[in-house]
């Protein structure tokens, strides 16, 4: 597979792990002139969620400039934009090839992905801010991870 050119984060309520992989792969395109566009949507996402403080704050640590975020779920539309669909827990693959087969070829997990196996990403929300910073170590190894390998 040629490098793609849009990416397409997966988590639950699109404010934690999905927005900082998108949010992050944004930044460090830009940063390195690569052209890559992202994009987030949850399987659960609601427009009412906010993306945490701590991921904020995690994110501007990580010279990520300052953003709005509003949720949106993944839906037919959402997917088809994408050239590659990366989900974080097996659970989200299932669910998006169960309800959009046709998206099987593009959907990977995001660990798998970045050559680590099988690991689901672990959802951080309501857990403390170490469990954050945890999460994004391993958000940011994988987006270093799959930039290395140019995503093949």
């Amino acid at each position: 597979m040629s490098q793609p050119r849009r990416i397409l984060f997966v988590c639950t309520g699109n404010i934690c792990r999905s927005a900082m992989a998108e949010l992050l792969l944004r930044h460090l395109s830009a940063v390195r002139g690569l052209g890559i566009e992202t994009a987030s949507a949850g399987v659960a996402a609601e427009s009412y969620y906010q993306v945490p403080d701590v991921a904020r704050r995690l994110l501007t640590a990580e010279g990520v400039p300052p953003f709005e975020h509003k949720p949106r779920l993944a839906t037919r539309e959402t997917l088809k934009w994408a050239d590659l669909i990366l989900v974080m827990t097996s659970a989200h693959y299932d669910a998006i090839v169960e309800n959009y087969p046709e998206f099987t070829s593009r959907t990977r997990l995001f660990r798998e992905a970045a050559g680590f196996g099988d690991q689901d990403v672990a959802d951080p929300m309501g857990r403390p801010d170490e469990i954050f910073v945890r999460c994004l170590a391993v958000i940011r190894e994988s987006l270093e991870s799959l930039l290395r390998s140019d995503f093949r």
